[in-house]
């Protein structure tokens, strides 16, 4: 499960790469969907766009 500090760092980084982008509202809801699966223990590649699905798995090995 993820913790407060992960998440945060998730988010910030989500921003710093896509903030600028007309798809980061889209890629900010993938996120949470993704994370959701994730802490249920449900496969969410393929649910969220590949780019989104990699910060997660990047993320995820640090909480």
């Amino acid at each position: 499960m993820f913790q407060k500090d992960t998440l945060d760092t998730l988010f910030a980084e989500l921003e710093i790469s896509y903030g600028q982008s007309a798809e980061y509202e889209q890629l900010l809801r993938e996120t949470h969907l993704g994370i959701a699966l994730s802490d249920a223990g449900r496969d969410f590649d393929g649910q969220v766009d590949q780019r989104v699905s990699s910060l997660i798995n990047k993320h995820r090995e640090n909480s």
